[in-house]
């Protein structure tokens, strides 16, 4: 014996494979012809299987509902089609056709249901479903399983529209999560904010609360990248207070503006109660502002459920990563519960008052523009009007121009208001002011005089009692 053991050679695998070319088929020499039908069969059948898909699409439901029209269109050439029975349309489950907003006073309507594709054995339904809290887009498809691959890259294709070609991402919007009885709304339709007579130019403050909101509003929606690089959060937390008719909603308007122009998008929170439902949608279209008036109405006085629930919604905005502003406005920053104020949930406490003289000055030259000479000297009219809200100082510059009209008469080509019009203007609305705030249990004159009388009345029953 040599003494060398023999090592088995291992068997050589063949993979046989029946392949089109063309319209041919080719078989392998080591395949016999039943076992290439046999195959072939096995093929036919696995193919003829039926498969289901479910695919959420991170995205907000008419953001993906659109993406899956436009898709089709592309892929099939084909969208927003009409329901036609015993055509593509099941005729037992027509689907419907959505109206769905996409910009301010544009609708474009978008295929809902249950619907099959030209060539595709099968159908696809559109559904929604959550993700976090979050409403999103969610498809669901039974079709051949020969079918499945061109399903699954219609798919792929909506979810890359949906990311790309967003309807909301950089936009303005407002929309209602709850009914007016509280009912929760099931498929909730933006509506797009109309922004053509914004003008910044008209944001006049005093200066110090200008540069309040520039600083901590308008920056970081301004340079964003800036920010980013020297790892400043974006993620913000904004209270605007002051008395109604300041400014605070103004401000807003000029901030969705700045969003649209700088890519961020923007959120009008109608009610606090949604404001958890707000943060959770600006998620997919971060960077993001959400702009929520009146807050004192749910955190006034002492801790309750509604107040906990927004304290956790700020506190729960994802780590300092997150790119989401919230901006809050109060009338009564006195009544709002002290839990809220804290550093840390709210970065900067604006407190948005009055115009002072200056500002006042700038206001009136605004609303005058036209109809007075730049180098007219405003002092003492800016005086009078210190402490006044925007919409008094526009009244007093509209009373100062029907002044001058009555003082041009018909020759109006000419007409231009001066100092003295306004400041005459100014004094005239005193006594409609003080009015204004009278306080409630003051009485008036003629109030007066009937408690004197009635008084008067009563004492001389008595007496003759």
């Amino acid at each position: 014996m040599s003494g060398k053991v023999a090592i088995a050679e291992k068997p050589v695998v063949h993979i046989a494979e029946v392949m089109r070319h063309g319209d041919k088929l080719i078989i392998p020499e080591v395949m016999s012809i039943q076992d290439a039908i046999a195959l072939l069969m096995r093929q036919l059948q696995y193919e003829d299987e039926t498969v289901e898909i479910n695919e959420d699409i991170d995205a907000f439901l008419w953001d993906g509902a659109l993406a899956l029209s436009k898709a089709l269109s592309r892929k099939f050439g084909f969208a927003n089609a009409e329901v036609i029975p015993g055509n593509w349309f099941r005729p037992d489950q027509k689907p419907q056709m959505i109206s769905v907003n996409i910009d301010y006073n544009e609708t474009v309507l978008v295929p809902w249901g249950r619907f099959s594709i030209p060539g595709v054995d099968g159908y696809v339904q559109t559904q929604y479903s959550k993700k976090d809290g979050r409403i999103i887009f969610k498809v669901h498809c039974v079709v051949k399983r020969k079918f499945e691959e061109v399903i699954r890259t219609l798919i792929a294709l909506t979810r890359s529209i949906a990311k790309e070609e967003s309807i909301y991402k950089g936009k303005a919007i407002r929309f209602r999560f709850y009914d007016e009885d509280g009912e929760t709304i099931a498929m909730p339709n933006p509506q797009f904010l109309d922004l053509s007579n914004v003008k910044e130019k008209e944001l006049i403050f005093s200066e110090d609360v200008q540069n309040a909101i520039e600083t901590s509003i308008f920056t970081p929606i301004e340079k964003s990248q800036k920010c980013r690089e020297l790892k400043i959060p974006l993620k913000r937390g904004i209270l605007l207070s002051g008395p109604y008719g300041t400014g605070k909603t103004l401000a807003s308007n000029v901030s969705a503006k700045k969003c649209i122009d700088n890519g961020w998008t923007f959120l009008y929170c109608q009610h606090a109660d949604e404001l958890g439902e707000m943060v959770r949608f600006a998620k997919h279209y971060e960077p993001a502002v959400i702009f929520c008036e009146d807050i004192d109405r749910e955190v006034e006085g002492e801790r309750t459920v509604e107040m906990d629930d927004i304290l956790n919604i700020i506190d729960g905005i994802e780590s300092k990563h997150s790119e989401i502003m919230i901006i809050l406005t109060t009338n009564h920053v006195e009544n709002i519960n002290k839990a809220l104020l804290r550093p840390g949930r709210l970065d900067a406490v604006i407190n948005v008052l009055p115009p002072d003289s200056k500002a006042a000055q700038r206001l009136v030259m605004l609303y005058a523009r036209g109809f007075i000479d730049p180098s007219e000297n405003l002092e003492k009219v800016g005086e009078a009007l210190n402490g006044k809200i925007p919409a008094v100082i526009r009244e007093c510059t509209e009373r100062s121009k029907l002044a001058a009209i009555k003082r041009h008469g018909d020759d109006l080509t000419e007409m231009r208001i001066t100092a003295d019009d306004l400041y005459e203007a100014a004094k005239t609305m005193e006594l409609h002011l003080k009015l204004l705030e009278q306080p409630k249990d003051e009485l008036s004159s003629n109030e007066k005089l009937g408690e004197a009388l009635r008084t008067v009345i009563s004492e001389s029953v008595r007496n003759k009692k």
